[in-house]
Order: C-alpha cells, then structure tokens, then sequence
C-alpha cells in the first residue's frame, strides 16, 4: 500500500499508541529538567528570537526543555493528536500540531532550526525525497537542521514490531542532506538508544547530527 507508514501513525491511531507507549519516558524527562544527549547538541545553535520546529515532537516535552530560557518561539508536530492535546495543555507556550514531516504547513524560509526527532527511520520511502525537501523549504539561509536518529554501519530496514506490516529504516538521514551542496556537516556524535555511551551493536546504535544550511558556501566561483 502507498504511504502506509503515514496512515498508519495518523488514521490508523499508532501515533496515538507510540505516544501511550512512551508516556513514562516523557514523565521522567519532565522531572529530571534534564537534557539528553541529542539536545546537550543542540542547544547551543538556538538564540533568542529564533523560531524552530521539532518534527515529531509528541507532546512537547523534549521541545520544552531545549527552549526553556531562551526566548524562542518553538512550534512542534506530531501525527498523534493525543500527545498534542496533553501538550497544549502542560506546555501552553509552544505552538503544537497534528501533522506528518512530508506536509509542512508553514512558510518558506520560517524556521531558524528544523529538528527531526527520531521520526525519519519511520517516513514511508514514498515520502521520504518530499519530507526532505519540505525541510529544506521551510529552513532559512543559514539555519540549521538537526537530526536524532538510528545510525547502522549500513542501512538496514527491520520490521516495526508494534504495527504488523510495518518497515522500520535505519540509516545516517543527514547524508541525504549532505548530497546537496548548500548543506555541510556542522558536527555529529553518536551514542546508544538506551544510554549515554557508544553501543557495540549498530542496531542500538543514535547519532545526533547538526547540519548547516548555506546557500552560497556550498559552491566555488570559478
């Protein structure tokens, strides 16, 4: 089927049951204040008066915290409308909404900061070229992307354990970025999904990338 990754985390409510699934986990980022890995990375491209959007951003705990102090204006979205209803209501200071990464409903060149956070290894491959250029269009000259996510030695596709017939994809997504000249790595580190550390096994393997956007810097004037 055409785009069932979509369908599925949107009309066929897994987005609803991811966010049920991990409740505990934003419970526990919440009272610990404390930032992890990806977004100790981050935070430091963020200024004041900077508008950024999280893409997949549930109910907006991990958005709260990146922001918090900082005086930016912080959007986020999320294909469950349950963690978005439960984030308007503990965090009534960022702009959430229901939506998918290849359908970005907002204006070129809004967004100072786009992070993708560990959603891209579920986008339907349909969909994949769309919602990388979804981001590049709604980025500004001189913005940046950053991307949480699976890093195998090689890509690797695993089923989705949670939603039968479901394909999960795991590869170093800022490589796509990169193959485009107005794109340059800006720095990356790479951790384990259950701790703070290198894991000798690539399928628990994270990285955390930053890249630059530069519309001019990419090229060499001959």
């Amino acid at each position: 089927m055409t785009d069932n990754q979509k369908n599925a985390f949107t009309s066929g409510g897994e987005g609803d049951r991811f966010f049920e699934r991990n409740k505990s986990a934003y419970q526990k980022m919440a009272s610990s204040s404390e930032l992890g890995p990806a977004s100790r990375l981050y935070q430091p491209y963020l200024k004041a008066g900077h508008r950024i959007l999280e893409i997949g951003s549930s109910s907006g705990t991990n958005l709260s915290l990146l922001t918090r102090g900082i005086g930016i204006d912080a959007y986020g979205i999320d294909p469950s409308e349950t963690a978005v209803i439960k984030g308007h209501i503990e965090f009534p200071e960022l702009h959430l909404s229901v939506g998918t990464a290849d359908q970005l409903d907002f204006p070129d060149g809004y967004f100072d900061f786009i992070l993708f956070g560990f959603c891209l290894y579920l986008v339907d491959r349909t969909l994949l070229t769309k919602t990388i250029a979804e981001a590049d269009r709604c980025l500004k000259d001189g913005g940046h992307i950053a991307i949480t996510d699976f890093r195998p030695d090689v890509p690797t596709t695993r089923p989705y354990k949670h939603f039968e017939g479901l394909i999960s994809y795991k590869y170093p997504y800022e490589q796509i970025f990169l193959a485009f000249p107005h794109f340059q790595l800006v720095e990356s580190r790479t951790f384990s999904h259950s701790e703070d550390a290198y894991h000798a096994d690539p399928q628990e393997r994270v990285s955390a990338s930053v890249i630059r956007k530069s519309l001019q810097e990419g090229y060499q004037q001959l």
